[in-house]
């Protein structure tokens, strides 16, 4: 049996349909691109408009990609706006049961969003040199001199699929309070649980610190060196794939590889905002001379998405991990929202263990339930409300429709 680790965890459109194990409802995913580079666009806005319904806006992840599911079948209408490049709309049929495709090349028409926005033009080493260089607890972000503590909430769903069947055996959901404090103290209370399925599942964090590390039938393991580690250049390979504008800042994307294929280690990517070389998401997984010491897992990864708060802070806003066997597929997906920064947090919060499961996790019904599963799809609507609470880049002003 599979345990849970501790998680954390316009342009030229091409649509295309396939099959689908939807019943029902439709499912569309989208991939957005830069019209000249073919670079992946992360934090695109995509608004699907029905008639009748309520618009459902969605971001891209740091791959440039959505996916939505339970959809109507119908005619919809397609919007992706991003600053730096011109709005596109499209209108697409979805049909019952299918998975629509759609590849959203978006042309850049460039807006001037500071005085001085030229970057100096590092090379991927010279980037992950200035990352490693800033002190950092774990994956989590670039520690911040002005920020010292925040909370934050979060929701976190993680099912057990069966790969031969797709049929789910064992699920759990769970809310979770978390804490931080600085240098590196996170505590995380669960305030609701709920499990379902065949099987019953452990409660875990819903944020993990390093992607490198977890357990597996009660052992943990920790693979070294990890490719922020101190002296991660001389175990490692970088390579600047592409750097994209988000807002009024500049991501590169930086693939990693290790330098000896033989040894444990991880592959995948970086993002890193050149601006002040925080950490803005990575997606990573675990080798094959690593897999090698986890006995029956066959894929191990982790994707964390963070979001930029008050014009500054890097913070988490999504992780997903995922564990392969032969037989089953593990994921949880944590998501976290309305922190709280610089927040007076009692000492007792930190000297308990670092995941409290609180008396009334047990005590949630449906309908708390089935609120926080509609969550999932308005996160931007509370990051959104979170950034308007500092100093937002004038073109975002702009286009957000607030008045200087």
């Amino acid at each position: 049996m599979i345990l849970f680790l501790p998680l954390f965890f316009f342009a030229f459109l091409w649509p295309s349909i396939s099959l689908a194990q939807t019943d029902s409802t439709s499912v569309l995913h989208a991939q957005c691109r830069d019209a000249d580079t073919d670079a992946s666009l992360p934090y695109v806005t995509v608004v699907l408009r029905r008639s009748g319904e309520f618009p459902r806006v969605h971001i891209t992840d740091l791959h440039g990609r959505i996916e939505i599911e339970g959809l109507a079948p119908g005619i919809a209408h397609v919007q992706a706006r991003h600053q730096g490049y011109a709005p596109s709309d499209t209108t697409l049929v979805l049909s019952r049961g299918l998975i629509s495709t759609l590849e959203l090349s978006l042309l850049p028409a460039p807006v001037l969003l500071r005085e001085e926005t030229q970057v100096q033009d590092l090379s991927a080493s010279d980037l992950i040199r200035r990352l490693i260089a800033n002190t950092r607890f774990e994956y989590l972000h670039t520690y911040h001199a002005t920020m010292h503590t925040y909370a934050f909430n979060a929701y976190s769903s993680q099912k057990v699929i069966n790969r031969k069947t797709e049929e789910i055996v064992a699920g759990i959901e769970y809310t979770i309070k978390g804490y931080y404090q600085s240098p590196d103290s996170l505590a995380q209370h669960i305030t609701g649980i709920r499990n379902w399925g065949k099987w019953r599942l452990s409660v875990s964090p819903g944020l993990t610190q390093s992607p490198a590390r977890g357990i597996v039938d009660d052992k943990s393991f920790d693979i070294a060196p990890h490719p922020l580690s101190s002296d991660a250049l001389e175990h490692y390979h970088y390579e600047r794939i592409s750097t994209v504008q988000v807002g009024d800042l500049h991501v590169s994307r930086i693939g990693v590889s290790p330098r000896h294929g033989h040894k444990p280690g991880l592959l995948g990517d970086i993002w890193i905002a050149r601006d002040d070389f925080s950490l803005v998401g990575y997606d990573l997984r675990l080798n094959f001379s690593a897999l090698l010491q986890l006995r029956g897992i066959d894929h191990w990864q982790v994707y964390q998405q963070n979001t930029r708060y008050l014009n500054e802070y890097w913070l988490p806003e999504r992780q997903i991990c995922t564990i392969k066997t032969r037989d089953y597929t593990a994921q949880a997906t944590t998501r976290c929202y309305r922190y709280d920064l610089n927040t007076d947090l009692p000492p007792a919060i930190f000297e308990a263990p670092e995941i409290v499961i609180l008396p009334e996790a047990t005590m949630r019904d449906s309908t708390f339930w089935a609120a926080h599963a509609a969550d999932r799809d308005t996160a931007h609507i509370r990051i959104q409300s979170e950034l308007l609470q500092g100093d937002l880049p004038a073109a975002w002003k702009k286009q957000l429709g607030i008045k200087n």
